[in-house]
């Protein structure tokens, strides 16, 4: 049950667009509203992005990126709290967050493609 529970996790890990398409679909079943499950499963897979990413970055590099991919992201959601500012004079954070969240999965989507497609060049390089 353990292993089979790491397996799936691994997995996830792995491929978070499988479980973004997975999120998507059964909040799409649940609340019957597309945008709402787009929404939803953005804001609930982005966390696997990173995680993917940072992993992938290790494995590629064989130096950890924590550090830096924390930074990156407080220095995002600091931008976007500044932008908020500049444009309304007030800031509301859980609508500064979401905006950060969002441009958080399209970064970090794009960081894991990039990333993959390098993995595997370097793959074929080396056999």
């Amino acid at each position: 049950m353990i292993q089979a529970f790491g397996i799936m996790l691994a997995m996830i890990v792995t491929f978070p667009w499988l479980a973004t398409i997975s999120l998507y679909i059964i909040i799409k079943l649940m609340y019957k509203n597309t945008k709402r499950a787009l929404h939803l499963s953005v804001a609930y897979s982005t966390l696997l992005y990173i995680v993917s990413v940072m992993i992938m970055l290790q494995q590629l590099f064989n130096h950890s990126f924590f550090g830096l991919i924390i930074i990156l992201l407080l220095s995002g959601l600091m931008c976007s709290i500044i932008i908020q500012w500049r444009l309304t004079d007030e800031i509301i954070l859980k609508k500064a967050w979401r905006i950060f969240w969002r441009a958080s999965f399209v970064f970090f989507l794009f960081c894991h493609l990039i990333l993959s497609i390098i993995g595997i060049i370097i793959t074929i390089i080396n056999i």
